[in-house]
């Protein structure tokens, strides 16, 4: 058994969006609501935001080859949004990370 890397979970929540553009499970959608509404900046909040953001981009592709654009560009933007959060918090992460090392900010 070996310990799962950051990029096996993110290869995880991506085929898990996928599957759900023919039935999204209750998990799956509580998971995506609390990742969305998610406002911490810690390293795992800001991976969570990566993943979820590249799935919202696999599942409005796999809507769009099913011909369903309204789907699609739903689950576009909220891909886009999450990859805005987490840009969001990198820069929160990397200003906490600068205040702990005593350095001067201008």
């Amino acid at each position: 058994m070996t310990i799962p890397t950051l990029a096996d979970y993110m290869v995880f929540v991506e085929e898990r969006m996928v599957s759900a553009s023919v039935d999204m499970d209750a998990e799956l959608a509580q998971s995506l609501s609390d990742v969305f509404t998610c406002t911490a900046a810690t390293e795992t909040d800001l991976f969570n935001f990566i993943a979820y953001g590249q799935g919202c981009h696999a599942l409005a592709e796999a809507y769009r080859e099913r011909g369903d654009i309204s789907n699609a560009g739903f689950f576009h933007a909220m891909g886009q949004d999450l990859l805005s959060k987490a840009a969001d918090a990198l820069g929160d992460l990397m200003a906490i990370g600068i205040q702990q090392a005593g350095m001067v900010r201008h």
